[in-house]
């Protein structure tokens, strides 16, 4: 009876194949099966993308599906049939990692799966690994320090809700909001409300060609939003 694989996260970076860790290379080249998640009905995985050259001989990304609703029943079946399929490869004894852009456990598919799996196959090994940020690499690029000395930092999704979306700003010293969807608008306008839209950068496609940055949303945006961009607020007085 083969003994049971084991599960790695893998976080891989926010776009630049350049940011991907030297540990997540190393586990790429030893793993005997890789997730990836797609959306229902779209194949494509970016992150697949950039962990395929590091894949040892023989071994393709096997396309895991998270739909794209907020549908609760929908979403936990689709989880659990997606840990179901995973635990079934550890289980005959070989290893797996899952690919996720960014870091493994922060807005991540790979988060859902964790608490099924420990569930479902109790014995596997887990561990994760985690990715370069794409609000890290944000702040590299505007060469703007995510906090310093006593400041704080929050890490906001923009579909949150408003009062809590509003409280966050008011009460960190810099903010970083993430998965904005079609929200956009709406939160830009609320920075304008606060005076901090001056103070916020818009930085989308990071690490890929069409890579843009606004600093300052103290204007008038023409593009319409990415699923690939973040706001980056910071308060200092630079």
């Amino acid at each position: 009876m083969p003994s049971v694989g084991t599960f790695y996260g893998l976080g891989v970076g926010p776009g630049d194949p350049d940011l991907i860790t030297i540990k997540a290379v190393k586990i790429l080249n030893q793993v005997d099966v890789v997730f990836t998640a797609a959306s229902s009905g779209n194949e494509y995985s970016f992150a697949s993308q950039i962990g395929l050259k590091y894949l040892k001989s023989g071994v393709e990304p096997r396309n895991l599906p998270f739909p794209m609703t907020e549908d609760e029943t929908v979403l936990r079946l689709a989880w659990r049939d997606n840990a179901t399929e995973v635990a079934d490869v550890l289980r005959s004894g070989r290893s797996a990692a899952f690919l996720t852009l960014g870091d493994c456990l922060t807005y991540s598919t790979y988060a859902y799966l964790l608490p099924l799996l420990t569930e479902i196959i109790p014995e596997a090994p887990i561990v994760s690994v985690p990715g370069v940020t794409s609000y890290q690499i944000a702040a590299a690029r505007l060469n703007r320090p995510l906090v310093m000395a006593k400041e704080s930092l929050a890490i906001l999704s923009g579909g949150g809700d408003e009062t809590r979306f509003e409280k966050a700003l008011d009460h960190s010293d810099n903010v970083v909001i993430m998965k904005m969807g079609r929200g956009r608008d709406r939160i830009v306008e609320t920075l304008k409300k606060k005076n901090l839209a001056v103070k916020t950068a818009l930085v989308s496609q990071l690490g890929l060609a069409e890579e843009k940055i606004v600093d300052g949303l103290d204007r008038d945006l023409s593009d319409p939003p990415t699923y690939f961009s973040l706001l980056l607020v910071t308060k200092r007085s630079y």
